[in-house]
């Protein structure tokens, strides 16, 4: 694991089981990253600079949303991850209890740049987002040929800017 991760829950809940035509695993909702007491600091100096500054130049509603995004960064800031389930199955990929069936299933990728290991599913339904799913300790080649085995196109995607960005920020 590299330095600065912290697995919040034990290893124990994490598992990974394969047979014929399944694979099933769970994994971290997301890499969890320990913030110390200077990431907090520097966190309230650069939101309290901004939100000051808002107020100075008077714009009380881009201070008010500043606030507001303020709030929901330190609260996620804060938020430790769940274990998340995944299944592939014949029908689909199920992913804490709702299945995704192969059909409605466009394309997907597995990024894999550790730490970064997740199964992007890209659906046919417009307004759903992109799903990204951790894969953590799965094995990313059976993944791939259950996937490919299932008519399922793969095709690269990479990771938006605001992925990269909540990355390198430590979220």
């Amino acid at each position: 694991m590299k330095k600065g991760y912290y697995r919040y829950m034990n290893k124990e809940e994490i598992y990974y089981k394969k047979s014929d035509d399944e694979i099933e695993w769970s994994a971290y909702e997301f890499l969890h990253h320990e913030k110390d007491r200077q990431w907090f600091l520097v966190f309230w100096i650069i939101s309290g600079g901004v939100f000051a500054s808002l107020l100075i130049f008077g714009n009380t509603f881009g201070a008010a949303t500043m606030a507001l995004f303020i709030i929901i960064l330190y609260m996620y800031a804060l938020k430790k991850p769940e274990t998340i389930h995944c299944k592939l199955t014949q029908e689909g990929v199920v992913f804490n209890d709702r299945l995704f069936p192969y059909n409605n299933i466009s394309s997907f990728w597995i990024l894999y740049e550790p730490p970064v290991k997740e199964l992007i599913i890209i659906s046919k339904h417009k307004l759903m987002p992109k799903i990204s799913i951790p894969i953590d300790d799965a094995n990313p080649t059976e993944i791939r040929e259950i996937m490919l085995n299932n008519g399922v196109l793969e095709k690269e995607e990479e990771e938006t800017l605001s992925e990269i960005i909540a990355r390198k920020l430590r979220f």
